[in-house]
C-alpha cells in the first residue's frame, strides 16, 4: 500500500466509525424518547424503561444495529490502514518508523500514532524505493540475460 492509499484508508474509517456512532446513539435516543414508557423502579429509586414493543421501537433497534456496523466497518478500515502503515514503515531502511507504529498502536495509542505517521513518516513502499536509490530499475536488479537465444 502507498502512504496516500493508506491515508484515505484511515480518514474513511474515521468518517465511517463517526457516522455509524451518530446513527446508533440519534437512534438510541429516539427509542429511550419514543420508543417505551418509564415506570417507577421496584426498588424505589429512580424509572425503569419498559420498551413498546411497535414499529418505533423496532425501527430504532435495526438503526442501532445498523450504526453499529457501520461503525465496525470503519474500524475495521482503520486497522486495514494500521496494518498497511506497518508493512510499509517495514521497508525502510531505518526500522525506527516500524517499531514505533507497532509498539504504540499495540499498546493502545493508536489515534495518534497514525496522525504522526501519516504526517511525518517517508514512503516505504518499493515503488518509490527504486526512484529514490537513483533511476528506474536500481533497487531492483535486471534479469539475467537468457541463456538460450532465439534465433529467427
Amino acid at each position: 500500500m502507498t502512504k496516500g492509499i493508506i491515508t484515505r484508508t484511515w480518514i474513511w474509517g474515521i468518517i465511517g466509525m463517526g457516522i455509524g456512532l451518530v446513527v446508533a446513539g440519534v437512534a438510541t435516543a429516539i427509542m429511550l424518547a419514543y420508543g417505551g414508557t418509564y415506570v417507577n423502579a421496584r426498588s424505589g429509586n429512580g424509572y425503569d424503561f419498559v420498551p413498546t414493543p411497535g414499529g418505533t421501537f423496532w425501527s430504532t433497534v435495526v438503526f442501532i444495529c445498523v450504526g453499529g456496523l457501520i461503525a465496525l466497518g470503519g474500524i475495521i478500515a482503520q486497522f486495514v490502514a494500521w496494518v498497511g502503515a506497518l508493512v510499509n514503515s517495514y521497508q525502510l531502511p531505518d526500522k525506527m518508523w516500524f517499531l514505533l507504529t507497532l509498539l504504540l498502536g499495540l499498546i493502545g495509542f493508536g489515534l495518534v500514532v497514525m496522525i504522526v505517521y501519516l504526517i511525518a513518516a517517508p514512503e516505504g513502499y518499493p515503488g518509490n524505493a527504486r526512484a529514490a536509490a537513483g533511476g528506474a530499475g536500481a533497487a531492483y536488479p535486471a534479469p539475467p540475460e537468457d541463456p538460450f537465444p532465439r534465433t529467427a
